[in-house]
C-alpha cells in the first residue's frame, strides 16, 4: 500500500468514526421525537467531517509544497555541479591551447608555470563543489 492509500485509508476510518459518534448519539435520542435537536447533531457531525477533510489537504498542500522545493534544491544542486565541471573542462582546455603554443625544451619551465596555474585554479572550482554539499 502507498503512502497515499494508506493516508486516504486513514481519513476515510476517522470519516467513519465521526459518523459511528453520531449513530451513536441519534440512537440515544431516539426516544426524542425533537426534529432539531437530530438536524443539530447530524449538522455537528458533518462540520466535523468537513473539518477533518480541511486539515488533510492542508498537509497534502503542505507535503507537495516541500517535495516541489526538495525538486528544486536538488536541481539548483545539479546545475551547480555541471557549471562548475564546465568551469573546469574550460581549464583544462585552456591548458592545452597555452601548451600547444609553447615549444622547446627552454620553455618547460613555462608549461610547467601554466600546469601548476592551471591545477589551482581546478583546486578552486573543486573547493567550491565541496561547500556546495
Amino acid at each position: 500500500m502507498t503512502d497515499y492509500e494508506k493516508k486516504e485509508a486513514k481519513l476515510v476510518e476517522k470519516i467513519g468514526n465521526e459518523l459511528d459518534k453520531l449513530d451513536t448519539t441519534l440512537g440515544k435520542m431516539e426516544d426524542t421525537d425533537s426534529k432539531i435537536k437530530h438536524f443539530f447533531e447530524q449538522e455537528k457531525a458533518l462540520h466535523e467531517v468537513k473539518s477533518i477533510i480541511r486539515k488533510e489537504k492542508k498537509i497534502e498542500k503542505t507535503e507537495q509544497k516541500a517535495e516541489e522545493k526538495d525538486v528544486k534544491d536538488i536541481e539548483n544542486w545539479l546545475d551547480d555541479q555541471a557549471s562548475l565541471v564546465n568551469q573546469i573542462d574550460k581549464e583544462i582546455d585552456k591548458l592545452d591551447k597555452t601548451l600547444d603554443g609553447i615549444d622547446g625544451d627552454e620553455n618547460k619551465v613555462k608549461s610547467y608555470l601554466e600546469q601548476k596555474k592551471a591545477i589551482h585554479e581546478i583546486k578552486k572550482i573543486v573547493k567550491k563543489t565541496d561547500e556546495l554539499d
